[in-house]
C-alpha cells in the first residue's frame, strides 16, 4: 500500500495549481496520483476547486499554513499566498477604478450627447429664424422691384387712401401700370388688426366690391407693401374707388367691417 504525508500532498497540490510546482516535487505528486488511492484524488479535486477558481484559494491555503507550519517556512507557498493576496488586492481596486472610470466616461458621453442635441435644436431654431428672415427680405424685394417696375411704365396712374374718422392718420396709395398688368398696394399708420381681425382691400366698381386681398402689415417698417390683383378699368366709368376695412378672418365676400381707409380713383 503506497504511503504518503497527506499534509505534504495537500502543499503539493496547491504548488501544482499554482503552477510553482517544481519537477521533482511534480513527480512526486504523479506518484502519488498514480498509487491509485482514492482518498489522494479526491484531496486533489478538492484543491483543483479551492483553488483553480480563486486567485486567493482561502479556505485551502489558510488550512494549511496554519497546520504546517514547519513545511511552509521551507516551500513556496507562502509566498504564493502573499503574491495571490497582493494580485487580488490590486485587481479589486484595478477594477473598482475601472468601474468608476467607465460610469464617469459613460456619463460625460450622455452628457455631451444632451449638450449637442441642445446645441443642434438652437442652431436649427436659428437656422428657421433666419431662413425666415431672408424669406421676408425677398419678398420685400420683390413688392420693391415691382413697384420700381411700375413707376418706370409710361401710363401708371395712383390713387390715394386717406385715413377716415377712426383712424385719421391712416394714409395708402394704390399704384397701377396697364402696360405691366400690375398693381401695388402702399399702407401706412394702421393699428394693428387684433385677434381674429384682418384687414382687406376692397375695389368698388359701380357699386360692386372685389375682394382685392387681406393685408399683413410690416413688423418693421412704418410701410407695407402689397401686391394685388390688377383689374382693367374702363375710361368711360366714374365710380371706382378702393376701399380698406377690418374685417372677421373668413372668406368674406363683400365688405361689412369698420372703414379704415378710402380712395376714389383718378384715371
Amino acid at each position: 500500500m503506497f504511503v504518503v504525508d497527506l499534509e505534504r500532498f495537500k502543499a503539493l497540490c496547491a504548488l501544482y495549481f499554482f503552477n510553482t510546482i517544481q519537477p521533482e516535487e511534480l513527480e512526486e505528486l504523479k506518484t502519488a496520483l498514480n498509487s491509485g488511492e482514492n482518498e489522494l484524488r479526491k484531496i486533489f479535486n478538492q484543491a483543483k476547486k479551492d483553488i483553480k477558481g480563486s486567485p486567493l484559494s482561502i479556505r485551502f491555503i489558510d488550512t494549511y499554513i496554519d497546520d504546517n507550519e514547519d513545511y511552509v517556512k521551507e516551500s513556496k507557498l507562502k509566498d504564493i499566498w502573499n503574491y495571490s493576496f497582493y494580485r487580488l488586492f490590486f485587481s479589486y481596486w484595478f477594477s473598482k477604478i475601472k468601474l468608476k472610470f467607465i460610469l464617469i466616461l459613460s456619463f460625460v458621453f450622455f452628457l455631451s450627447i444632451i449638450i449637442i442635441s441642445i446645441f443642434a435644436i438652437n442652431l436649427n431654431n436659428q437656422i428657421k429664424e433666419v431662413k425666415g428672415e431672408i424669406s421676408v427680405k425677398k419678398s420685400e424685394l420683390s413688392l420693391k422691384e415691382n413697384l420700381l417696375t411700375v413707376l418706370q411704365s409710361k401710363d401708371f396712374y395712383s390713387t390715394e387712401l386717406k385715413g377716415q374718422s377712426i383712424n385719421p392718420d391712416g394714409y395708402g396709395r394704390v399704384i397701377c401700370s396697364p402696360s405691366e398688368q400690375k398693381s401695388i398696394l402702399i399702407v401706412a399708420d394702421l393699428p394693428p388688426a387684433g385677434k381674429s381681425k384682418v384687414y382687406q382691400i376692397w375695389l368698388n366698381k359701380g357699386g360692386t366690391y372685389y375682394n382685392k386681398g387681406t393685408i399683413t402689415l410690416s413688423n418693421n417698417d412704418s410701410e407695407t407693401f402689397l401686391n394685388i390683383p390688377y383689374s382693367s378699368l374702363n375710361k368711360n366709368d366714374s365710380d371706382y374707388s378702393y376701399i380698406v376695412t377690418l374685417e372677421k378672418i373668413g372668406n368674406n365676400t363683400k365688405p361689412s367691417g369698420t372703414v379704415y381707409l378710402y380712395g376714389a380713383m383718378v384715371h
